[in-house]
């Protein structure tokens, strides 16, 4: 019994204890009044005798009667054990993950320089062949970056729509987070596919999105939308799907990924040996993002627009996404309280027997 939290429901039967010492002086009132006299023949007879076991251990039977009496006093105060129990209620938040998979989102030029010098030195064409430099890419770096949000997440449904030339959900609301990172870690194979790769389709991505979280009823809906390129493939436009998504309260959040310009790491090959190398190229403007639109996007949403050109920046967008869209978490505070009385009434029904058992046996009264 944790005595720290024991807790006495009906504290005032404790007062019944002041009739213990009321009760044991009567009881030795009544054993002076009681004591006989034994004569004995001879003084020396009297110095001689032995007072028997009986006589030693007579106080034993109403020691117990007074054990079970404060027992039962016990029980009847209720001893409870108080345990603190939360309650806890949570509202999810459901989230669409849109990502671009389209070729672009293979360029290197979200490399530390650690990164390119350590890829610098590795034979340029085998990585190409085993697709190895995947990881080092736009794509794989959002790739990690979406894995660490999602690991983030509590009691959120989280979905992944993926778009390139057209557009189509990898994975449905979900919590099972293991299987979505399952399937994210596998989008890249999109971005190899050239029936998927070639083209970029922001509005079409973005109402696949959408109606993944028209039927939701949760209290947030949020679309998450990475890309780094323009749309050029789309049935309906971008700035047409955002309105379709202002219409249904739902907030969108655009990340462009990507350098605007400069020069990035990039294959070569020879013309006259065919053999692949590492080179340099510079950004060209078609590949630059189209910011207007994406923010466009954002600001009829009520969300926000990010740009990251490097993966330390895409990590802080991510971040800050994750506090604002917080899963709101109600918790209740209660306490429980376990009886306890039942050791104690047990404990003075057995004094109670044990008390008529020497009664009538080893303690029996003669007349």
């Amino acid at each position: 019994m944790d005595i720290g939290a024991l807790h006495f429901q009906n504290p005032e039967a404790f007062w019944l204890l002041l009739f213990v010492p009321l009760l044991i002086a009567l009881y030795v009132y009544r054993q002076q009044r009681r004591k006989s006299t034994i004569k004995f023949p001879a003084l020396a007879l009297a110095k001689k005798a032995v007072p028997s076991r009986r006589v030693k251990f007579r106080h034993i039977v109403p020691a117990l009667r007074l054990a079970a009496l404060i027992c039962f006093v016990v029980a009847l105060a209720r001893p409870q054990n108080a345990m603190e129990v939360e309650y806890t209620s949570t509202d999810g938040v459901d989230i669409m993950l849109a990502l671009d998979v389209s070729g672009s989102m293979g360029t290197l030029d979200m490399l530390t320089r650690t990164e390119q010098a350590k890829l610098g030195v590795m034979n340029a064409e085998r990585i190409l062949k085993k697709g190895e430099y995947w990881k080092y890419s736009r794509l794989g770096y959002a790739q990690d970056v979406i894995a660490e949000f999602i690991g983030k997440r509590h009691s959120d449904r989280i979905g992944l729509s993926a778009f390139g030339a057209r557009s189509f959900t990898q994975c449905p609301l979900t919590m099972d987070y293991g299987s979505l990172l399952e399937i994210l870690k596998a989008s890249d194979d999109l971005a190899r596919d050239t029936l998927v790769n070639n083209r970029t389709a922001i509005g079409d991505g973005l109402m696949n999105a959408l109606a993944r979280l028209k039927m939701s009823d949760a209290k947030s809906r949020v679309v998450i939308l990475l890309t780094d390129g323009r749309d050029n493939a789309s049935v309906v436009p971008p700035v047409r799907a955002a309105e379709v998504a202002k219409s249904l309260g739902l907030k969108v959040y655009t990340v462009g990924v990507g350098k605007k310009s400069g020069k990035i790491l990039a294959f070569q090959q020879n013309p006259w040996t065919g053999e692949i190398s590492w080179g340099e190229r510079d950004i060209t403007p078609e590949e630059g993002i189209d910011e207007d639109v994406l923010k466009a996007i954002a600001s009829k949403t009520g969300g926000r627009f990010y740009r990251a050109d490097n993966k330390a920046e895409l990590e802080k967008i991510y971040s800050e996404i994750d506090e604002l869209e917080k899963t709101e978490i109600e918790t209740i505070a209660y306490a429980r309280y376990a009886e306890k009385f039942y050791p104690w009434l047990l404990v003075g029904a057995l004094l109670i027997l044990l008390e008529l058992v020497l009664a009538n046996t080893r303690f029996v009264r003669i007349p």
